[in-house]
């Protein structure tokens, strides 16, 4: 069984019902055209899901959680529901592509094309105390594993689907950049190591790495993140 998670219109879960998956469509708003499918379920992806822990195989969220309030709530759901050993492939926004940070640099903005993020013109709908926003709470590689590894995501990789042109020609920007990251790990060791605090190990620092200068997070337009769910800890118990 596998969640889409927001479905939107439904095209995803029509799609991955074709290549034959049993799949639930969910979301905050039924399809605005056509019936919604035949396994549809309202939910609030700010808000508990109502599934049964371990109910899915797998979960799709396709350009979703850069509009949501509650991201780590959102990921720690996605968790529960899957089964040990379930996938979870979630989309979004790669805000950390080179043509992304240089627009940020100059703008303050993912894009430069976009304007400024305000409550008119970034504000899609609201109602009855709940908002539906745009592109407001764009996510980063660094957060959302964060978020995904504290809610018993392991085994994440990451990849794009397509690439940004603008960020292809400031390659030559990379060496630079992986210098100043391996400086500011070191650093950041050395005064750990004085005040008592925990230390990455190398091979999590390794896997970061790896990941941060790959080509996906580099020069894709888009981040595509895939992970597995961990066994829960004996005694960990269950929500629903």
């Amino acid at each position: 069984m596998l969640l889409d998670l927001p479905a939107g219109a439904g095209g995803e879960s029509a799609w991955l019902e074709q290549m034959g998956f049993k799949v639930v469509s969910a979301d905050l708003f039924p399809p605005t055209a056509g019936r919604p499918a035949p396994r549809w379920v309202r939910a609030d992806c700010n808000a508990p899901l109502p599934f049964h822990t371990g109910a899915f195989d797998a979960v799709l969220s396709r350009e979703g959680i850069e509009h949501f309030e509650n991201q780590a709530g959102f990921v720690r759901e996605c968790a529960r529901v899957l089964r040990p050993g379930g996938r979870i492939v979630l989309t979004t926004p790669n805000v950390m592509h080179l043509g992304a940070r240089l627009s940020a640099l100059l703008t303050g903005q993912r894009t430069m094309r976009r304007g400024l993020a305000n409550e008119v013109e970034t504000l899609r709908a609201r109602s009855a105390g709940r908002f539906y926003h745009g592109h407001i709470f764009l996510i980063d590689y660094f957060r959302l594993r964060y978020l995904m590894r504290l809610a018993g995501f392991g085994t994440i990789e990451v990849y794009t689907d397509r690439f940004s042109p603008s960020s292809l020609a400031l390659a030559w920007v990379v060496p630079a950049m992986y210098a100043a990251s391996r400086g500011a790990v070191a650093a950041f060791s050395r005064k750990a190591r004085q005040h008592r605090r925990a230390v990455a190990p190398p091979e999590l620092t390794a896997e970061i790495m790896r990941h941060v200068f790959s080509p996906a997070l580099l020069f894709g337009k888009r981040m595509i993140v895939t992970a597995l769910r961990e066994p829960q800890p004996a005694g960990g118990g269950s929500r629903r």
